[in-house]
């Protein structure tokens, strides 16, 4: 290295060996920043795949109670339709008839294995029980419907007064 002395006393480099002496610098400082980044794509990459893991994981799970959801709520909305056939069955049968000689009865629902079961209660007022069972589910539901029945031939008269659905408890 040749240094020089300037007027003021000061040592001097030659532009050509300050070049070389910051080429070896640089050298030296991009080796070091190469295996430091190796590390860190590294590093970068596990904990961006374990994120990306727990997103799907968390979607997944939801999806699947959502499913699970619409899945309940479709049996339980079976369940209350075919309630809703026995209710309309026990009309059915009270017009025709007026005072029914059978008031107890359980009959599979055309789309079996589902089936209503029906319970008449004759007075003044009609009270009519009907559990609809989506049996697929095990999925029931109970209305009570009560109603008066009027005149004097078939076909008899028949007025709702009250429709309730019973909550299981």
């Amino acid at each position: 290295m040749i240094l020089l002395t300037g007027k003021a006393g000061l040592i001097m480099e030659l532009p050509a060996q300050r070049i070389e002496k910051l080429k070896k610098m640089n050298r030296n400082n991009k080796l070091h920043t190469d295996r430091c980044r190796k590390g860190f794509v590294l590093v970068l990459t596990v904990f961006a795949t374990l994120i990306l893991a727990t997103l799907i994981i968390a979607f997944i799970n939801i999806t699947s109670i959502d499913l699970t959801l619409v899945k309940n709520h479709m049996y339980s909305s079976k369940a209350y339709y075919v309630a809703e056939a026995g209710v309309a069955d026990a009309i059915d049968q009270i017009r025709a008839q007026g005072t029914l000689a059978t008031t107890d009865w359980e009959t599979d629902f055309p789309a079996a294995p589902d089936k209503y079961t029906v319970s008449v209660t004759q007075g003044a007022t009609t009270v009519i029980n009907s559990t609809g069972l989506a049996a697929a589910s095990n999925f029931s539901r109970e209305l009570e419907v009560t109603v008066n029945v009027s005149g004097s031939s078939a076909p008899y008269k028949v007025r709702i007064n009250k429709w309730e659905e019973k909550i299981a408890q």
